[in-house]
């Protein structure tokens, strides 16, 4: 099954592309893919009103798209570091 990149911690960890379907959660950074967003600077409501580019930083710092989410994320396994399967 072909992976997509999460666009948050660009993980390979959606089954949907992310401009197609909403509802789908990342397990590594717990960013929920939002279709509905037209830029990274917009808020998501599906990701409680952050930004895509809040919520890469937040990654980048702690490891989740948001603090409160921590308890949910899990590191990436190999498979899905990269796009070369």
């Amino acid at each position: 099954m072909k992976k997509y990149q999460c666009p948050c911690c660009g993980y390979f960890t959606y089954n949907v592309s992310p401009g197609e379907d909403c509802g789908y959660i990342c397990p590594v950074c717990f960013w929920e893919n939002d279709p509905f967003i037209a830029s990274d600077d917009e808020p998501s409501d599906s990701n409680h009103g952050i930004t895509l580019n809040e919520a890469k930083f937040n990654y980048l710092r702690f490891g989740a798209c948001e603090e409160g989410m921590l308890r949910y994320v899990r590191p990436p396994q190999n498979d899905e570091k990269s796009a070369l399967r």
